[in-house]
């Protein structure tokens, strides 16, 4: 049979939502807010999350991946997943480079002990409320980080440097795009990853997916009661081998023509490599296919027992690290410290706790942020919240007028709030500290922290020889760390923001009424 239009449109849909989701996190002009909803749709992790939160119909996508995957395979991997295309492009790469007769891959061993093991591990923190081993290991997660941390910049030095170049013949070119880079030490892990990724996927072609991402272990195991599936039948075989080389899986064995389903990532490479057009893909149920393993707990490959012991000591080592107030280095409360008592969580966040346990730090809602306030978090939240976003009033403050983060929140670790609702809740509250303002120390006028403040919770008092100290009210005040973004001082702020674990209300700024003028009141 000859079915090599299956690939075809494999390769269509898979570029189609690579590029589409590639937009969603370099995009500077808001175009991906118009499709994001259709594509995070079908995001696994995402999806599954955003519905143990709302129970809405808009968030079964990870049910509709469930259901093709019981019918047609690993499809999700081949073609909706960013970082299975991704692996792809690699391959594809790899290939061009590689010697010609260089075999591309062999059969692989199925590593059924470790793939199942970080899925129960990872399932096993979720439950117990840490997303981190799920953060580090989600496969969306981590194409975000590596466009949005990683590719972003590179968008945006080459969007500059067009515009210079059309600057310098004279031509009007496009407004330079302004982008603030995340710290240094938060783009160590997804620069690793992608070291790591390229490597494995040059040479290992799929082996990430088939040993350590929790969602390929979960289709995997759905995927060997698929309906349709690839078959190799052995009457037609010519034995070729070209089947075995093209498997970017390693999932065919060539000796017993037998295909491992729970690692086929359904490429469909196999069906256009055969040479007698054998190989096809159809019901199951004339398949010969693999025996089904023991249970992936009673299965031991020789020489790994020990292994496997060591390693699951050390995740399970982790694993406790990982969960909330494990942070040695978090601040006592209440206490007036040099630097901020806690972190401020983003708007629609409502509670840190619950934040922390849905937040799989994609960091969609980073490269979404028009003030790029929202920057990476390193201990701020602890070792459970690495990588998730906090507000870092150092680099912007939150704009008043701006509600993006909630709406583009994939996961429902931020819930949508509309823009009146948003502009009354509590993130956090100001502390001014009067020991470090210019006013007290250098006897000069400043209001700086008054001038920004939208709601005017920060307000001038008077202080002593005509001079003004700002002043807090507290019931005003929304955390959006305008004050503390303006103040000049250096390196410790006068004011700053204090978060809040559990955000609460403010009160909505009364604005004052303008005065009726008369003409006697005109200066001229």
């Amino acid at each position: 049979m000859n079915q090599t239009w299956l690939k075809k449109i494999r390769v269509v849909v898979a570029l189609v939502f690579l590029a589409l989701t590639t937009l969603l996190f370099v995009d500077f002009e808001r175009l991906g807010e118009s499709y994001a909803p259709a594509v995070l749709y079908l995001q696994f992790v995402p999806s599954l999350l955003n519905f143990t939160q709302t129970l809405a119909l808009a968030a079964t996508g990870f049910i509709v991946v469930l259901v093709v995957t019981l019918l047609f395979g690993r499809v999700y991997c081949s073609t909706v997943c960013p970082l299975g295309t991704l692996q792809d492009v690699v391959i594809r790469l790899a290939d061009k480079i590689r010697k010609p007769r260089k075999v591309k891959f062999k059969p692989q061993k199925p590593y059924s002990w470790l793939r199942y093991g970080v899925l129960a591990l990872t399932v096993g923190l979720f439950l117990s409320g840490s997303v981190l081993a799920l953060s580090l290991l989600d496969p969306f997660s981590n194409f975000g980080r590596i466009a949005g941390d990683l590719l972003r910049p590179l968008f945006v030095a080459a969007h500059n440097g067009y515009g210079q170049l059309l600057e310098s013949f004279g031509i009007y070119g496009p407004f330079p795009l302004h982008w603030k880079a995340p710290p240094l030490a938060t783009l160590i892990f997804p620069a690793l990853f992608l070291l790591g990724l390229i490597g494995l996927s040059a040479f290992k072609g799929r082996m990430f997916c088939n040993t350590l991402c929790p969602v390929g272990a979960l289709l995997g195991l759905i995927s060997r009661f698929a309906i349709f599936k690839i078959q190799v039948p052995k009457d037609a075989c010519t034995l070729c081998a070209q089947c075995s080389i093209h498997c970017k899986a390693g999932c065919i064995r060539l000796k017993t023509q037998e295909v491992d389903f729970s690692r086929c990532v359904a490429c469909f490479n196999c069906i256009n490599v055969c040479e007698a057009h054998g190989i096809g893909y159809a019901r199951s149920r004339s398949v010969k296919s693999r025996p089904l393993s023991p249970p992936p707990l009673l299965q031991r490959e020789p020489g790994v027992s020990r292994r496997a012991v060591l390693h699951a000591g050390a995740t399970a080592l982790v694993g406790w690290a990982s969960l909330p107030g494990s942070n040695p280095l978090a601040a006592e409360p209440g206490r007036i410290a040099p630097l901020k008592t806690g972190p401020v969580a983003p708007p629609g966040a409502g509670d840190i706790a619950r934040f922390n346990a849905l937040c799989t730090a994609c960091h969609l809602c980073v490269s979404a942020c028009p003030q790029d306030v929202l920057q990476p978090a390193l201990l701020e939240y602890g070792l459970s919240g690495l990588l998730q976003p906090h507000l870092d009033f150092a680099t912007r403050y939150c704009s008043y007028e701006c509600h993006r983060c909630g709406q583009i929140c994939p996961t429902g670790a931020l819930q949508p709030l509309d823009l009146a609702a948003k502009q009354i809740v509590q993130l956090g509250v100001a502390r001014f500290i009067r020991e470090r303002c210019i006013v007290h120390t250098d006897h000069t006028a400043c209001g700086a922290c008054d001038e920004y403040c939208p709601t005017k919770a920060v307000h001038m008092v008077p202080y002593r020889d005509g001079l003004t100290l700002p002043e807090v009210r507290q019931g005003l005040c929304v955390g959006c760390g305008a004050c503390e973004y303006a103040c000049p001082v250096r390196p410790d702020r006068a004011i700053v923001v204090e978060g809040l674990t559990v955000h609460r209300q403010a009160r909505r700024p009364v604005a004052k009424p303008l005065e009726r003028e008369t003409l006697d009141a005109f200066p001229f």
